[in-house]
């Protein structure tokens, strides 16, 4: 019985992660995917080092 419950459970928790997700706004999505690593932000000063880089040597 014990088994049947904790079943039940897992899935009526699945059902509420799903549906809090799905109310997610792209913003709130976004700064989720940030926190949890999926992407990767760049300090402005390495883009800006990169970009001088870029622009005085070029694409080669």
């Amino acid at each position: 019985m014990q088994e049947v419950e904790k079943q039940s459970q897992t899935a009526f928790q699945k059902q509420i992660l799903s549906t809090f997700e799905h109310s997610l706004t792209e913003e709130q999505r976004f700064l989720q995917d940030v926190l949890t690593g999926k992407i990767k932000l760049i300090p402005h000063d390495d883009v800006i080092e990169k970009l001088e880089y870029m622009l005085e040597n070029g694409l080669n």
